[in-house]
């Protein structure tokens, strides 16, 4: 392995493992920062269900942070200036997903917490 392509190979700790990845140098920092946000839910999400394994765990992690993108993509669509009047009402019933995605957020945890008693029999 050549010293350029040693310099873009990177690695990380995700759930108490190691990772070893080809990224570009210009882009290290940001998988990175990425990798460390997505540790943190895991850490989160394993306090909370302490009795449902790291796989499990990590795709709840995956299902939350997607949850998030998604939400923040809606919210930077409702912000964009001169809709015309379908697109308005289209934002309306986007704005009331929004509402119900935070509800359906506070029912995720009710359920991840009912798993793990469920993993507990």
């Amino acid at each position: 392995m050549s010293d350029e392509e040693s310099k873009e190979i990177i690695s990380l700790k995700i759930a108490g493992i190691d990772y070893q990845l080809y990224c570009p140098e210009e882009e290290q920092e940001t998988l990175l920062e990425a990798a460390d946000y997505l540790n943190k839910k895991i850490k989160k999400l394993k306090r909370q269900t302490k009795f449902l394994s790291v796989e499990k765990v990590a795709l709840l992690a995956g299902l939350e942070i997607t949850n998030e993108m998604m939400n923040e993509s809606n919210k930077q669509n409702e912000s964009k200036p001169q809709k015309t009047p379908v697109e308005t009402k289209k934002n309306t019933d986007d704005s009331e997903d929004s509402k119900k995605e935070t509800v359906d957020d506070s029912l995720s945890l009710k359920l991840v917490d009912e798993i793990s008693e469920l993993s507990k029999l």
